[in-house]
This record gives structure tokens, C-alpha cells and sequence, in this order.
């Protein structure tokens, strides 16, 4: 079975894309408003993954790993970041990468 050659300048693209739009949003906006809190972590989690993606060479993982950093982020904003918090959220993406690792 031949295995398909992956093009990762899109990719890399992408990622540089995304983390000049997330710099962006972070020095030249103000959070006075849910819109722009909203576009800082979009911007983040889309350059996170990105970058995860590339480094690890997987999408899943990188969505996984992106999205618990994402989450991690909005409960510290919301003040309940604690410990524990981030205890369960680490469980809960190990859980699903084993689970959709199983999967296949």
C-alpha cells in the first residue's frame, strides 16, 4: 500500500495566517465587547490547532489538544480555572484521543 504525500505549506500558511490575526486582535482591540473577546479565541484556537497539527502531524490530536487549552483559557477568564478543572479537562481529551484511537 503506498501511502499518500502530505503538502504541509497550506498548512504552514495557514498557521502564520492565523497567528498574525490573533497578534492583530490582541494589540489593536480593546476586550470592551463579547465580539471581540470571541474573535481572540477563535483566532487562537484556529492558529493552536494549526500548529498542533503541524507538529504532530495529526489533525484529531491537534483539534483534542487546541480545544483543552481553548477551554482551559475561557474557565481562567471566567475565573475557575483551578486545579481540578484542569485535571478533569486533561481526562476528558485523554479519554477522547483513546477512545477515537480505539476507534479505528
Amino acid at each position: 500500500m503506498r501511502r499518500k504525500r502530505k503538502n504541509f505549506l497550506p498548512t504552514f500558511i495557514l498557521t502564520i495566517f492565523f497567528w498574525l490575526i490573533w497578534l492583530a486582535v490582541l494589540l489593536f482591540f480593546t476586550p470592551e465587547s463579547l465580539l471581540v473577546i470571541a474573535g481572540f479565541f477563535l483566532a487562537l484556537f484556529l492558529a493552536l490547532f494549526f500548529t498542533f497539527s503541524l507538529l504532530l502531524a495529526n489533525s484529531r490530536r491537534g483539534f483534542l489538544i487546541a480545544l483543552g487549552l481553548i477551554l482551559f483559557l475561557i474557565l481562567r477568564w471566567q475565573k475557575m480555572g483551578h486545579v481540578l478543572n484542569s485535571i478533569l479537562l486533561i481526562t476528558t481529551i485523554l479519554v477522547l484521543e483513546t477512545y477515537f484511537t480505539k476507534r479505528k
